[in-house]
């Protein structure tokens, strides 16, 4: 008898497994039929889902853009011309200073072509007073004496001298009558009684021309020496006051 009562607590035992094992493997059954049952649902294990993986994303380096540098702009320097002359080798001279200096000399060629045009000016500028009055005393425009005619000429190519002939004759280089240049000043003693002192004063032309304020022709006037023996007889000297470096009168 009891162990009849044993075998029934073991076959009830078993059937209430049984059961409890049957109950907990029909949930997964009631899912749709769609669904895969996992093998980890029929264990009972609960499937762990993996691992998050933390990814560091690195920024992709993006192509440097390359500014566009633009060149500093430079000062403007005007090219120094005389008149007409385009040489390239003339200095450039900025605006803003009151002087210059070189270090070395500019060439040749442009001094011998530079004086030629200080010297065409001169002469221009001579021509224009011919039959200006003349008037002791006078420095010009409309009245000039011999000085006040050559200093306003000089003075106008920017060639600075003194007011008074016996002052103009010590300025330059000394130039006797055979060397004379076109451009260089001519003195006389015009005195009755010459004395060797300088009283008048003129610019020379070339070929025997000189230009001056005569008190004899009353006017600004062109004579020649060949034509004017009076003048050559009373000539003391020359003076060149064109220096081909500097182009100002020198004492």
């Amino acid at each position: 008898m009891k162990n009849k009562k044993i075998f029934n607590i073991t076959l009830l035992s078993s059937l209430l497994l049984l059961s409890a094992c049957s109950t907990k493997q029909a949930k997964p059954m009631e899912k749709s039929a769609n669904e895969k049952v996992s093998i980890y649902n029929l264990m009972g294990i609960t499937k762990q889902n993996p691992p998050i993986i933390e990814q560091t994303i690195t920024p992709v380096p993006q192509p440097r853009i390359q500014r566009q540098i633009q060149a500093p702009v430079q000062p403007y320097f005007p090219i120094i011309k005389a008149n007409n002359l385009s040489d390239d080798r003339l200095p450039r001279v900025s605006p803003d200073i009151t002087y210059i200096s070189y270090k070395k000399s500019p060439p040749m060629d442009y001094l011998s072509q530079k004086r030629q045009e200080l010297l065409d000016n001169i002469e221009l500028d001579a021509k224009r007073f011919l039959g200006v009055p003349y008037v002791w005393g006078a420095t010009g425009p409309n009245t000039f004496d011999c000085s006040g005619f050559t200093q306003w000429v000089y003075r106008d190519s920017g060639i600075n001298i003194p007011r008074v002939s016996r002052d103009q004759a010590r300025v330059g280089q000394f130039v006797q009558y055979e060397d004379l240049q076109r451009g260089d000043m001519v003195f006389f003693d015009t005195k009755k009684k010459r004395q060797g002192k300088v009283t008048h004063v003129g610019i020379y032309l070339g070929h025997g021309d000189f230009i001056h304020a005569s008190s004899a022709g009353k006017s600004v006037v062109i004579y020649n020496f060949n034509q004017k023996p009076y003048y050559k007889d009373r000539f003391l000297w020359g003076r060149r006051v064109l220096n081909p470096e500097l182009y100002y009168a020198s004492n």
